[in-house]
């Protein structure tokens, strides 16, 4: 079986379309703040918000870009930006999975492991279709048992 990814297309053509809303807001707020907050630091606290919505923006890119989940029919990998190398799952280690949102929306995917730990993987397109991979040998496992 071809190895399948955990895509993000959804998200990232989200951010295109708010990022300019949310820039727009940010200058009206900033022009408002300087023209009519005199005295204080105005400027330094427009600049520093400035600088945290546009690394929000640069960490949210980045995590849709370099956060990377592969699967097959036996594992998947994760590869997370944070991280120096894939970390590997076997589908007899994992417990549950839990998908939050609609197939033609963004999702999140909660995958439990058997060991308790969590792995959570955020703006997701084909969660559904991860789910159902991972369920269907988790299925034929439990039945070859």
């Amino acid at each position: 079986m071809d190895n399948q990814n955990l895509t993000r297309e959804k998200h990232l053509d989200h951010l295109v379309r708010v990022v300019p809303l949310l820039s727009l807001a940010y200058g009206i707020q900033s022009y408002l703040m300087m023209s009519y907050a005199k005295g204080g630091s105005t400027g330094t606290l427009v600049m520093f918000l400035g600088v945290s919505l546009a690394l929000s923006v640069m960490g949210l890119v980045t995590y849709d870009y370099r956060h990377k989940v592969t699967w097959n029919g036996n594992q998947f990998s994760v590869k997370a930006p944070w991280s120096f190398g894939f970390k590997t799952i076997e589908k007899d280690k994992v417990a549950e999975i839990e998908i939050i949102g609609a197939p033609e929306e963004f999702q999140t995917v909660i995958v439990k492991l058997k060991n308790k730990q969590r792995l959570v993987f955020y703006f997701v397109d084909n969660g559904h279709e991860f789910k159902a991979s991972m369920e269907e040998k988790i299925m034929d496992q439990k039945y070859a048992a």
